[in-house]
């Protein structure tokens, strides 16, 4: 099919017959539809262009979407890997905190046999400081009972 203009339908020629239409009528009427033509073959124009911006819009807003869509996934992605690293965050440091608590008792248990040790020792000394010193007294007790006789004795 052949696409007709406006110019083609105002330059038609038909031929003349013995009974045909009348020249005036037919060429009102076929600038009539010459002028309504051009008028639909402009806005069907207009509209392809418009058509055509409107696609290529909608052509960048699918990528746009798209981009956003990957966006989101990988903020997604991203937040479930930062909430996995704080939670094995957490979990190592509830660990280490408690290894602390396990090594601070331990070293309080330590320091306790420590002291208990120091305790004992210190019982030791003082048993044997209170036997030397009964024993030195004693001694001196005695020693002091020999002058007396000897004195006495004298």
């Amino acid at each position: 099919m052949m696409q007709m203009t406006p110019l083609d339908i105002r330059n038609k020629q038909f031929n003349k017959g013995i009974r045909g239409y009348q020249c005036g009528e037919v060429e009102k009427f076929l600038d009539t539809v010459s002028q309504e033509f051009e008028s639909a073959y402009t806005e069907n124009f207009e509209l392809r262009e418009k058509v055509k911006a409107l696609e290529s819009e909608i052509s960048h807003f699918r990528q746009i979407e798209n981009t956003l869509q990957q966006t989101l996934v990988l903020a997604q992605q991203t937040a479930e890997e930062v909430k996995q690293a704080a939670r094995h965050e957490a979990e190592l440091l509830l660990k280490e905190a408690e290894q602390n608590k396990l090594a601070k008792v331990s070293e309080a248990q330590e320091k306790w046999e420590e002291i208990q040790g120091e305790i004992q020792e210190l019982s030791r000394k003082r048993d044997l400081i209170r036997s030397q010193l009964k024993s030195f007294l004693l001694s001196h007790l005695d020693l002091e009972t020999m002058q007396e006789r000897n004195e006495g004795i004298a």
